[in-house]
């Protein structure tokens, strides 16, 4: 007997059908003329059904710049749905999966945990790796992740993982979630933070975030800092960072030097949004739009940049310097811009394209492949390349999928063939292998940038004070390579063990980036990261009068030598003065200077709200510390201090148990910061003055140690 639906039964399937359609169109939502989500026009160029190729010949319809090769270095079923790579110290890579990410044209499945990341062995050396092990396989669209001490901090859609392989299998054994992460990603996958890029400056940058990451004695410390792009992070041997958005190739600043470059503005943007692929980029979610697709097929601007690596003192020479690689997986390309002119002479960048036989004009590398999708990159510890190729047809994301590319995608079978991808290295021709540093020390002079940094990193966040002679020693070396140096001179720096002597040096060293960093960092051997000390005014004009200086060192100089350090704290805080504080004309006046004066020697770490940082520093909102005997707090504002202590007569925990001296810092200055914390963010009592700071130096005038709360 023929058994037919009820009503209900059809009714309810085309509800269904209905909303699954109309979620996964929520694209066409931004389109005023709807009659246009319904063009066809991507069958005059592309009306056939999408072939997959498999690694080998995908290989060989990817085209590159004349002097390199492209190598083939791991592929499916080895890895699925690649983002990320990285290495860890033993030359494994580690790559994240993005698993679940658009399985289909509706999207399902999206928050099922099955992202992992996996570990690659390259077991003979041939440069193709032979083996995988799974080191995570159970997460939520893991987006990046970065090695410190012996573990793994690993980034998912929600949170950031403390992860680690106790018995040295290359599988997690342990892990703890530390901090909510990555929030946004369950609701718009393409619009949350990632990263987790060491820089010079010893902070963890992030893309799609307000906020960097530090690891430190076992802690993650977090801070406020500037919004940046959307998915990727590089940086350069200057301390640069790097980031796009999708419809931009890169934009880059210099705030880890205090915005000294450019010389206008904030930061540089790439010269063009121009491409060039070679094949139709038809597949594109707005190509409905008239004059988005050019009379060849091709698109003239891009619109969905990824992430991005920059070749700085890498294996690729001096000629591709500073060189920034950008992907752009739409069109199956990867661009190239050149600096003009070697940092810091120029912000202009050159977009480096070349001949091609049948379309005329090609990037960098690019693929007849419509799968081929470089979303990712990064420099490798060989000083190569690695492009990361997610290797599928649709990777518009279901919250913006318009219905013109669902249909596109499904008459030519994009959305078929998941679980793919594949690892590419890019190598110069005449490439010549460089052997790993023998110890992290020796690393602070490697000619390959990954290689300082990730030694930089090693010393640092392992908190290896044993070692702070010989970095002091290669700091002060004027026959080391200025590089090797100033990596040595931040090194010392997030050891805490940077020495006057040694930025004294550095400053009047004949490089002019080892003199600029000793500027940037004169506060840090004062034990203040963001207040430049008056005793080093001098130096800075003595710099400034220099004739052999470059042009950015000496305005640089001029700067902090007459008005200190610019504001580094992000402003994420609006004081509000109290209704009292207004009625005293004196008072008043104290506390706006000191508010000048908190925000930049002190608001990094306190914060700009006084509420501290985890990790890193107590509050002194509602203190009783700020609010009580004045004479102690003067005595901590001059001498600092050490040890645990009770704030409210509770124990501070997750704090460094030092407070440094600020002493160094002129009556008035303390004096008028002290007031504003007593009488901000709600506390209230009675103002310091110079007089009584004077007062203290000359009882305590013989002392040179901190404080320790017992004594007082």
């Amino acid at each position: 007997m023929k058994m037919y639906p009820s009503l209900t039964q059809r009714l309810l399937s085309l509800f269904i059908v209905s909303g699954s359609l109309l979620f996964a169109q929520q694209g066409d939502q931004k389109e005023k003329q709807k009659d246009l989500l319904s063009s066809l026009n991507w069958k005059r160029w592309s009306p056939e059904v999408v072939p997959l190729y498999t690694p080998e010949e995908s290989l060989s319809r990817i085209q590159v710049a004349p002097g390199f090769r492209v190598e083939l270095v791991a592929h499916e079923p080895m890895i699925k749905d690649p983002v990320f790579v990285d290495w860890d110290d033993q030359g494994r890579m580690w790559v994240g999966e993005l698993r679940t990410y658009m399985m289909d044209l509706d999207g399902n499945g999206e928050g099922e945990r099955l992202s992992r990341v996996m570990v690659l062995e390259d077991l003979d050396r041939d440069g193709v790796m032979d083996k995988a092990t799974p080191f995570l396989e159970d997460m939520d669209n893991v987006r990046s992740l970065a090695f410190v001490d012996d573990s793994v901090l690993v980034v998912e859609t929600g949170g950031l993982w403390l992860c680690r392989d106790n018995d040295g299998d290359l599988r997690c054994d342990e892990r703890k979630k530390l901090i909510d992460f990555a929030t946004a990603a369950s609701d718009n996958i393409e619009h949350a933070e990632n990263a987790l890029h060491f820089a010079l400056d010893n902070w963890m940058y992030n893309s799609k975030s307000s906020r960097k990451l530090a690891w430190r004695k076992g802690n993650l410390i977090e801070m406020p800092a500037k919004a940046r792009g959307q998915w990727g992070m590089s940086s350069d041997a200057y301390g640069r960072l790097f980031y796009n958005h999708n419809g931009q190739w890169f934009e880059t600043d210099w705030a880890s030097y205090d915005r000294q470059w450019p010389a206008k503005g904030d930061s540089v943007k790439a010269p063009t949004n121009r491409v060039f692929g070679i094949r139709p980029n038809t597949a594109l979610n707005r190509n409905y739009r008239p004059g988005r697709i050019l009379e060849d097929g091709r698109v003239a601007s891009v619109t969905s940049i990824s992430g991005l690596a920059v070749h700085s003192h890498g294996a690729y020479g001096q000629e591709w310097e500073g060189a920034i690689f950008s992907m752009s997986p739409g069109t199956n390309t990867v661009g190239a811009f050149l600096p003009e002119k070697p940092f810091p002479s120029s912000d202009k960048y050159l977009h480096n394209t070349y001949p091609d036989a049948i379309w005329k004009e090609r990037e960098f590398l690019a693929s007849t492949d419509e799968r081929f999708r470089p979303v990712n990159a990064s420099m490798g510890p060989d000083g190569c390349l690695y492009l990361v190729d997610f290797h599928r047809g649709v990777i518009q994301h279901k919250r913006f999928l318009t219905s013109y590319l669902r249909r596109q995608s499904a008459e030519r079978e994009l959305d078929k063939h998941i679980g793919l991808g594949r690892i590419y290295r890019i190598v110069p021709e005449n490439y010549k292998r460089v052997d790993p540093p023998e110890n992290s020390v020796a690393g602070l002079s490697h000619p390959y940038l990954w290689w300082r940094l990730r030694s930089q990193k090693q010393i640092v966040e392992g908190d290896r004070q044993d070692l702070a002679n010989s970095v002091r020693k290669l700091a002060e070396n004027p026959k080391a390579q200025p590089h090797a140096r100033v990596h040595a001179l931040w090194t010392l720096a997030g050891l805490g063990n940077l020495k006057e002597s040694t930025v004294r040096q550095a400053i009047d060293d004949g490089d002019w980036f080892v003199s600029m960093t000793g500027l940037r960092l004169a506060g840090e051997s004062k034990g203040v990261a963001d207040f430049f000390p008056d005793e080093f005014k001098p130096d800075a004009q003595k710099v400034e009068k220099r004739s052999d200086a470059s042009r950015t060192l000496v305005s640089y100089a001029g700067l902090v030598g007459k008005s200190g350090y610019p504001l580094r704290a992000v402003k994420t805080y609006k004081d509000k003065e109290a209704d009292w504080l207004k009625k005293d004309k004196l008072l008043l006046s104290s506390y706006r200077k000191g508010r000048e004066q908190y925000a930049i020697s002190c608001g990094a770490c306190h914060q700009a709200d006084g509420k501290g940082l985890p990790n890193m520093a107590p509050t002194l909102a509602a203190s009783d510390w700020v609010t009580g005997d004045a004479n102690r707090l003067i005595a901590v504002a001059v001498h600092g201090l050490m040890g645990p202590i009770k704030i409210n007569g509770k124990p501070v925990e997750g704090v460094p148990p030092v407070m440094p001296a600020h002493g160094f810092m002129k009556d008035d200055q303390l004096a008028s910061i002290l007031t504003y914390v007593r009488n901000a963010w709600g506390n209230r009592a009675d103002p310091i003055s110079d007089k009584d700071v004077a007062v203290y130096r000359k009882a305590q005038a013989d002392r040179v140690v901190p404080w320790t709360e017992s004594e007082f």
